[in-house]
């Protein structure tokens, strides 16, 4: 895996901490239509943090102006919490198993097949064209 995704992984795993936290903290007290609410409540209070670090760190800034990527980050966000929340909610009503696993669970099915590639390809992309490969060092 590229040190890229590697950082953008430990962002995302610092995240999803704050997500599922607050998640579980709402299963604790809520039920129904109010659950699934903080499910995509909890999804979205992780992606702003994500953002935030992503652009600081996983992706180092970029040459694109902060306005047009958090433009572009909320879309995908949007998008990813929507997914990861009707992917949860499909999976509660098929096994009714702990909403805290599931949560967890379409959060990282979601973040390998669509949230880091449209990261990658569309919201940092300036930077990810930018970057350039570590020299290689010759054999002795």
């Amino acid at each position: 895996m590229s040190r890229l995704r590697w950082r953008s992984l430990a962002v995302s795993l610092v995240t999803t901490a704050l997500d599922a936290g607050l998640f579980a903290l709402g299963v604790l007290f809520l039920a129904g239509p109010a659950l699934t609410a903080m499910r995509w409540f909890s999804g979205a209070v992780g992606a702003a943090a994500n953002f935030s670090l992503n652009r600081a760190w996983a992706f180092r800034g970029s040459g694109s102006r902060t306005l047009r990527q958090a433009g572009r980050y909320a879309a995908t966000a949007l998008a990813a919490v929507t997914l990861a929340t009707a992917l949860w909610w499909a999976l509660r009503a098929v096994t009714g198993w702990d909403p805290r696993l599931l949560h967890l669970a379409s959060l990282a099915g979601v973040w390998f097949v669509f949230t880091f590639p449209v990261m990658r390809a569309w919201v940092f992309r300036e930077r990810v064209r930018g970057l350039r490969p570590a020299p290689r060092r010759c054999p002795r």
